[in-house]
């Protein structure tokens, strides 16, 4: 009978203790992998409520597709030019037909027949031959015969003649300083004035490959293909304007340098932040070659004052709060989803790999709908501070939003309170929001930056065209700048980054120095972050200088054209082997 009831209370005891330790298990269990709720469609989770996808959830393919779709027409669309212009670009063989019948084009462009890049082998061996041949003009004895060693017609070849070609996008140049380069020219003269026709056009719209195509590959793995092409042309067309100026045609200059900033115009109009700051950097290119336009010695007051209502018009070209409004918004609302279906993974997310159907977060009870409004909130504000009217207030606004990320990145790192998401969904929920946000949000203060200086850069250009207009009624550039007022600016415009006008100095030489005193607020006397201009003046080789003395300098005139020089080291004259 004793042992009967100690059998007994073993049992019950151990009864209990299944109990004690299973239910809150259970619990746990439950609290992990508990039914998602139901993805809610409105403003403030989703942001699209249409259109939607088979599934009930939004279709952000379709909706970045139809961007910009609306009044599109063959004959307004400047893609189609565009693109016959530089066909193929970077598209993939079975894009080209899609994209070719979404943008209503009679026919695919033959293979071949697009824009030939200036840095081939077969410019660069010809531009390398006639290095050589003027090199040889300077050396004496065996010297002569070492250059023409594979070793050292290589390095010609893919370093010399390589800057050759960026040179010729900077300065002035003519044709007898680079026949193989105009020979380039006027073989793809076709192409370049293609890229000058699409940028007439009112309207630009190239759907993106991937959202032509019924792939599930979600807004995280979309391809750009025609952000590289943008880049490409502007560059190409950079070259032909500055052989223009050198042959003497001012007027052909800036029809292609104001198809440069037509073209970075394009581009900001994209939903990403790639293409806005890819779009900052082709203004800046055209931006430093228009103000060399200005000072040349052909520019009339008609010209001059035509630049400068063009460039007043046009305004700079990019939209940081936009971007992060519309297109990296989106971005992450869409990945979001696909993490919550399933139908992406975490660890493929962070570059680890893994296929999603063994991601467990899908498994996991995250209040999804949460994430999702804590991450639009979250853009609100960032959306917000980009958008407030002075550069004072933007900068305190995204600061404290900076502080904000970092604070929230450290809290992460917490074993307490991740070790709180493993019996909380609540807690569970609001780290992999926070989580979530640190991985999308976007360096916004980087970004920001960026659009400040180019809109910098793109007022001190605007100032350049005004003083190319009062050097060409006047026969000199003022002493002052407010000797541009009233009659050719309505006011001088005024340093972002101090509030005051931009620094001027008349040269002797009959240029001028112009610069902002960027970021720091400092002014640091005329020295450019390139260290190609010291204290005002150009310099034969980069200075050593303070890394934090910088300014944003236009100096004119700019120096002269001119080739490449043979590097004095004594290892490139040294034959292989030796």
């Amino acid at each position: 009978m004793d042992q009967q009831r100690q059998s007994f209370m073993s049992k019950r005891i151990w009864w209990l203790v299944g109990i004690v330790v299973g239910l809150p298990l259970a619990w746990v269990l439950y609290q992990i992998f508990a039914p998602n709720e139901q993805i809610e469609i409105s403003p403030e989770t989703t942001v699209l409520t249409e259109p939607l996808r088979a599934d009930g959830l939004p279709d952000y393919a379709q909706y970045f597709y139809e961007l910009g779709h609306e009044g599109v027409t063959p004959e307004n669309n400047g893609a189609v030019e565009f693109w016959q212009a530089m066909w193929p670009g970077d598209l993939a063989v079975e894009d080209w037909h899609p994209l070719c019948d979404a943008l209503g084009m009679k026919a695919v462009p033959k293979e071949g027949s697009g824009l030939e890049s200036p840095y081939t082998q077969e410019n660069r061996a010809k531009i390398a031959a006639k290095l050589t041949e003027l090199y040889q003009q300077t050396l004496e004895g065996s010297a002569g015969e070492d250059l023409l060693t594979q070793q050292n017609q290589t390095f010609i070849k893919d370093t010399l003649a390589h800057d050759a070609i960026g040179l010729a996008m900077e300065r002035p140049w003519k044709s007898a300083q680079l026949p193989a380069l105009a020979e380039w020219l006027e073989r793809n003269s076709r192409q370049l004035d293609l890229l000058v026709a699409a940028t007439e056009k009112p309207k630009f719209w190239s759907p993106l490959p991937s959202m032509i195509h019924d792939r599930d590959e979600g807004l995280i793995a979309l391809l750009l293909p025609n952000v590289q092409s943008m880049r490409m042309a502007t560059r190409v067309l950079n070259i032909r304007a500055m052989w223009h100026l050198g042959m003497g045609d001012n007027q052909a200059a800036w029809t292609d340098l104001k198809a440069c900033y037509r073209l970075a115009q394009f581009t900001s109009a994209g939903p990403t932040l790639v293409e806005q700051l890819v779009a900052i950097a082709m203004e800046g290119i055209a931006n430093q070659q228009t103000v060399t336009l200005l000072d040349s010695g052909h520019v009339d007051a008609k010209l001059a004052s035509r630049i400068l209502g063009d460039l007043t018009a046009m305004g700079p070209a990019c939209d940081i709060a936009n971007s992060v409004d519309t297109g990296e918004r989106l971005l992450f609302v869409d990945t979001v989803l696909r993490l919550a279906t399933g139908r992406d993974s975490m660890a493929g997310l962070t570059g680890g790999g893994g296929a999603p159907n063994f991601d467990p977060v899908p498994l996991m009870h995250i209040k999804w709908n949460y994430v999702l409004r804590e991450g639009n909130l979250w853009y609100d504000r960032l959306v917000a501070a980009a958008r407030l009217p002075t550069r004072d207030e933007k900068d305190k606004a995204i600061k404290n939003l900076d502080f904000e990320l970092r604070q929230m990145a450290n809290a992460q790192k917490n074993p307490y309170r991740l070790l709180s998401g493993l019996v909380s969904r609540q807690a569970r929920s609001e780290i992999f929001a926070e989580v979530m946000a640190s991985l999308f949000l976007p360096a916004l203060r980087a970004a920001y930056e960026a659009e400040v200086r180019a809109e910098a850069v793109w007022e001190l250009t605007r100032l350049a065209a005004a003083l190319a207009v009062y050097r060409a009624e006047r026969g000199e550039y003022p002493e002052q700048l407010t000797a541009l007022v009233p009659g050719i600016l309505p006011e001088v415009p005024l340093d972002l980054y101090v509030g005051e006008p931009f620094r001027y100095e008349r040269k002797p030489d009959g240029g001028y120095l112009l610069y902002s005193v960027y970021r720091d607020g400092k002014d640091d006397g005329g020295t450019s972050m390139d260290e190609e201009i010291v204290a005002g003046e150009w310099m034969a080789d980069k200075a050593e200088i303070d890394s934090g003395t910088r300014d944003i300098v236009f100096r004119v005139p700019v120096p002269e054209f001119k080739l490449p020089e043979l590097p004095v080291e004594e290892d490139l004259l040294t034959p292989p082997g030796e």
